[in-house]
């Protein structure tokens, strides 16, 4: 009783918008204290919509997306289970919908907490606030030889911290070069905004200045090539032409970087070169990226229509003949590496057709938007974030992840909010008077 009487307070979605705000902060550092707190808000913004959302096509088709979701997942899983997986415990199988499932409800939910610019705004502080951790996580990592896990309450919040020899690059508090990658090239468009706005304070345009190049020399420092082309993109994006001089200013520093770094730390490994380097041959037909994408596209043809059953692609790549798998090369990928593949491989080709149709979809509606305002606005920076999401999963699925599948929720739902006039928005998500 008392928790409902709490609900039906006149600002309870301002309590819940507070809620969804500090679950962002402690997002990328403290996951279980985040899921907490964005818990709750997303409960508060449900009851509150009740099923005002359904009344929105794009709505209406996630919820649609969730039901097939869980319709291709029992078919492969109780009824036409693969051969290759029969023996095996499916226990922790149904467990791999926890990462596609709550990320598609937020999706929903969260369009209560970013439907007008003040929304937004609030967002992006409390995003780059909760980003310098993650900043101090890799200079420490890359100045320290100190190195994690340092865990709290039994494990339950890690910081990784492993050796840079380890990760191939800077990974901070991250478990993997690639997820500290993609959360700090999302921070980027937020990153450069924030400058810009500040440019008449002199202090706190130092500080903004410094959050940039930070940012921007460890995205090339984590030696993640999906990560470096969404700076890239960022910057183009974002910045236009005049970019062009300061990507080449960039790399004069970061030359310079590179040089002095080892002076300071004889530990630390030429970070520039590797990065480029990683490029080299990525098109090379035994190319491990290359390797795996020809592998799923085989046994995604198998079976087309309701896939193979989530979190199997590791069971069948090491169980089943691989023809693209040559005798000299082996690999043992946890998943397809391309978040369209790994769709069509879970759930099937018309899942994996829909959700990238949808995604495209508010991006292309984003773009007047986004780039009919002054130029440095911040819808601008929002459209560059959900695209650096977008682009980087080509290459990798991050979104498993649990931080970084929240995080791209977030965007896509405030990328979709962008597309909505004031009215439809005060129609489907409305404060109870």
């Amino acid at each position: 009783m008392l928790c409902r009487n709490f609900i039906h307070q006149r600002n309870s979605l301002d309590i819940g918008k507070f809620l969804f705000l500090i679950g962002v902060f402690f997002l990328p550092t403290a996951l279980p204290i985040a899921g907490i707190f964005l818990l709750f808000s997303l409960f508060i913004s449900f009851y509150k919509m009740k099923f005002s959302f359904l009344k929105e096509k794009v709505n209406l088709s996630i919820i649609l997306l969730i039901g097939l979701i869980l319709f291709s997942t029992t078919n492969n899983l109780i009824y036409q289970v693969p051969e290759e997986i029969k023996d095996l415990n499916y226990n922790h199988l149904w467990l791999n919908l926890f990462n596609w499932i709550p990320s598609l409800l937020c999706f929903i939910a969260c369009q209560n907490y970013l439907k007008n610019i003040k929304d937004r705004l609030d967002f992006s502080k409390y995003f780059i606030a909760g980003t310098i951790p993650v900043i101090a996580s890799c200079l420490f990592q890359l100045f320290f030889d100190n190195s994690g896990p340092f865990e709290i309450f039994n494990g339950l919040i890690i910081w990784f911290q492993k050796p840079i020899e380890e990760t191939g690059g800077i990974s901070g508090l991250f478990s993997n070069r690639n997820y500290a990658g993609i959360w700090l090239a999302v921070s980027l468009p937020f990153a450069l905004y924030f400058f810009k706005k500040n440019l008449n304070s002199k202090i706190n345009s130092v500080i903004t200045l410094s959050i940039n190049f930070l940012v921007i020399y460890l995205i090339i420092a984590t030696n993640s090539r999906s990560a470096f082309l969404g700076m890239i993109s960022t910057i183009i994006l974002y910045l236009g032409f005049k970019s062009l001089l300061l990507m080449f200013l960039l790399i004069i520093f970061f030359m310079f970087i590179n040089t002095i770094l080892p002076i300071i730390n004889s530990n630390t490994f030429s970070l520039l070169p590797n990065i480029f380097e990683r490029f080299e041959n990525i098109f090379f037909i035994n190319s491990d990226r290359i390797v795996i994408f020809r592998s799923a596209i085989n046994f995604i043809l198998e079976r087309p229509f309701l896939g193979w059953g989530v979190g199997t692609f590791y069971f069948i790549y090491t169980n089943k003949e691989n023809m693209w798998n040559p005798p000299f090369l082996y690999f043992e990928p946890q998943h397809t590496h391309n978040l369209f593949l790994e769709m069509a491989f879970n759930f099937g080709i018309p899942i994996a057709i829909f959700v990238t149709s949808l995604s495209i979809l508010l991006l292309i509606r984003a773009i007047p938007i986004s780039f009919s305002k002054r130029q440095f606005s911040l819808d601008k920076a929002w459209f560059c974030a959900t695209l650096v999401v977008f682009i980087m999963h080509i290459n990798d699925v991050t979104f498993y992840d649990g931080k970084i599948g929240l995080l791209a929720s977030i965007l896509f739902s405030g990328l979709k909010c962008l597309t909505f006039s004031q009215e439809d928005a005060n129609t489907l998500f409305y404060r109870n008077s």
